[in-house]
């Protein structure tokens, strides 16, 4: 339900900002607002991100997440209620915030507490559920004003409240601050077995030792690590990866559907064309959880890649070649050069299935296996750090893409920007092809030989002379 919240402030934009725009908006706004109210968030997230792992350490888990909560509904609230922009993005900053609180914290509580047997399937479940906050989101904004659909989403946070208000604090945090009677009544609770939270809760108080003893080799060890050219590399590798995820467009059409659907000569209905987007994302997300365990990560990423580059490239041939007239933001999405003959075709349902053609391509690759597959890569060492690091970047790259697409539709026109998208996920295909290796039901150490240079010929024969004398 957490994750479905993060959904909800992710497909808001798109079901709002037709309104906002409109002439008898009763918030004084232009495209460039909207960029801003769009991808504030973003900000928001990354903020959320850094000061909610240190207040997750600092007062628990538990806490951590009712005060996100908390922060939820009062910024839908906010963005319910406002009346004017500064409302508006001061709303969408909190949901932002609450948002990044959420995506380090909760993460962290179901791993603390589950049992390993299921934690594969909590761990695939975050895209999934994030999806279906969307579509909600998105059902809801055809048929009742934004406002509502803003108060109603600042309902579903408090249900994560009171549910977390009955459940207790984490075990692995109580034993970090030496609290081990708490921790183990915690356990026993969990486990539902006396003897076996006993020993789990002498587990961690080990682990907590061990700990305290290596850290100040970490810290040292972490410094030296990153100047390890492997390492290095596999940095780059994870950025690249989040650049292409970002820059393929997939969150501008999320941000933006409404629009683009209602500027594109929609097919039905915008908001209906929406609404199947939405499915779509939602069902190729569950498709993608079965997919992994059966197909290559570099075969799906391959897939998927090809399918954006091919739907977003024809989108925009689409917008170079359709004749139709309407304004996106201060932009005018029109080609008065288009023959006659073409006028007579009905390609008015292309947008559509050129939108659902990419969103089922991103679902089962790019949306979800750099993931999984950045954090697998990483050597144990310096994991934390180095996804931080491109965790961060992804954040950063993801506010950068929302904020600056009206501005980019500006500058190239709407076939510009799609030819932009389609070239961005080519990249990342012919990217994967060439560099990125097969680490799918590989360990820890065969990942970590796949990166380590290879002997050269000198260093064969140097072995070879030492072994002779």
């Amino acid at each position: 339900m957490a994750l479905f919240a993060t959904g909800n402030i992710l497909g808001f934009s798109s079901v709002s900002i037709p309104s906002l725009l409109s002439k008898d908006s009763e918030i004084e706004a232009d495209a460039e607002d909207m960029s801003w109210m769009a991808s504030l968030i973003t900000i928001g997230c990354i903020v959320g991100t850094l000061v909610g792992g240190l207040t997750s350490d600092a007062i628990g888990r538990k806490r951590t997440i009712l005060l996100s909560s908390l922060m939820y509904t009062i910024g839908w609230v906010i963005i319910s209620q406002s009346t004017m922009l500064a409302d508006l993005l001061t709303g969408r900053m909190l949901t932002g915030i609450a948002s990044g609180f959420y995506s380090v914290t909760v993460q962290v509580y179901v791993c603390e507490i589950a049992d390993p047997e299921i934690r594969g399937v909590s761990g695939s479940l975050p895209t999934f559920m994030v999806s279906l906050g969307i579509l909600i989101v998105w059902c809801l904004g055809s048929v009742v004003h934004w406002r509502t659909v803003a108060m109603v989403c600042g309902a579903f946070p408090m249900f994560v409240f009171f549910y977390v208000l009955f459940l207790p604090e984490s075990p692995v945090w109580l034993i970090s601050r030496g609290q081990q009677p708490e921790a183990l009544k915690n356990l026993t609770w969990l486990k539902n077995d006396p003897e076996e939270a006993q020993q789990e809760c002498m587990r961690l108080q080990y682990l907590k030792e061990r700990r305290i003893a290596q850290k100040s080799v970490s810290i040292t060890n972490s410094c030296t690590r990153f100047c390890d050219p492997s390492v290095i590399k596999r940095l780059l590798m994870g950025v690249t990866l989040f650049f292409v995820q970002q820059f393929c467009g997939q969150y501008c059409i999320v941000f933006y559907a409404t629009m683009i659907f209602r500027y594109a000569d929609h097919f039905i209905n915008d908001y209906l064309e929406t609404i199947a987007l939405g499915f779509v994302r939602m069902f190729a997300t569950l498709i993608a959880l079965f997919l992994i365990n059966f197909m290559k990560q570099r075969t799906l990423l391959i897939i998927s890649g090809l399918l954006m580059s091919l739907s977003t490239g024809l989108l925009g041939s689409y917008f170079l070649l359709r004749e139709f007239e309407g304004d996106f933001g201060n932009s005018t999405f029109s080609n008065p050069q288009i023959p006659l003959a073409l006028e007579a075709i009905n390609i008015e349902w292309v947008p559509l299935a050129c939108l659902i053609t990419f969103m089922s391509g991103y679902s089962i690759g790019w949306g979800i296996i750099p993931w999984f597959l950045i954090p697998g890569i990483m050597p144990s060492d310096v994991r934390s750090f180095a996804c931080s690091i491109t965790f961060g970047l992804n954040q950063l790259f993801l506010f950068t893409s929302v904020k600056t697409f009206l501005t980019m539709v500006e500058l190239l026109d709407a076939h510009g920007v799609f030819w932009f998208y389609s070239g961005v996920a080519l990249f990342g295909t012919l990217f994967v092809i060439l560099y990125v290796p097969e680490t799918s039901n590989l360990d820890s150490a065969e990942i970590e030989e796949i990166f380590q240079p290879k002997p050269s010929y000198n260093t064969f024969e140097e072995e070879r002379q030492e072994t002779d004398f």
